[in-house]
């Protein structure tokens, strides 16, 4: 069965990062979720401020209802997200599927930051562009990124990367070996943020 990830996006209100980072790391721990939580370091636009992203790890779909029968069952859970949600101008939510996970991670990588980038391709051309993105995946040396395609979309792709240092997120931002002829001529848009990982239980 697919295994996949699962995002809950929260703009905290102003004063209110703290908070809401602490809230969502308390969450996956009471919970003992597999799973990550980050704070975004840069973002798609200025004027969209921070952003804290929880990730839930799941091995299936199974396992992620599981977590949603769960979720729906307890008074205690709906409370504790209405709690953070009050501390926030905006909270939403997305699946994903793994096309392909990070790869070439050594014993007790325990990374700081992390980018996302998604990129929407033309219209028929998604499976062509996870092609494109599956080679240069697998002909990267050390980490290779993860390749998602999220549930509520037929034409957007994500890929992401971890990374021990700024230094090492530069030098993937300047990777003068990426295909970006392809990428671009396959894609409408693309749009990237980088994130320091506040928490991460893997």
């Amino acid at each position: 069965m697919p295994s996949g990830i699962m995002n809950i996006f929260r703009r905290p209100l102003e004063g209110q990062a703290k908070n809401v980072v602490q809230a969502a790391i308390n969450t996956l721990k009471e919970r003992d979720i597999k799973g990550n939580v980050t704070s975004s370091l840069t973002s798609a636009g200025i004027e969209s401020g921070v952003n804290i992203v929880t990730t839930i790890n799941f091995a299936s779909l199974d396992q992620l209802e599981s977590i949603h029968d769960g979720f729906a069952n307890s008074e205690q859970q709906q409370d504790s997200w209405d709690e953070t949600a009050a501390m926030c101008k905006s909270v939403s939510t997305e699946i994903l599927e793994i096309v392909a996970p990070l790869g070439g991670t050594p014993s007790g990588f325990t990374p700081k930051y992390m980018i996302r980038n998604v990129i929407t391709a033309k219209r028929g051309k998604t499976q062509e562009l996870i092609d494109v993105l599956l080679e240069m995946r697998s002909g990267a040396t050390g980490l290779q990124p993860s390749i998602l395609k999220p549930f509520g979309s037929s034409q957007r792709v994500r890929i992401t990367g971890a990374f021990d240092s700024l230094e090492e997120v530069s030098a993937a931002l300047n990777d003068q070996n990426l295909p970006r002829t392809k990428i671009i001529d396959l894609s409408d848009s693309y749009r990237r943020s980088v994130s320091r990982i506040q928490y991460l239980n893997s």
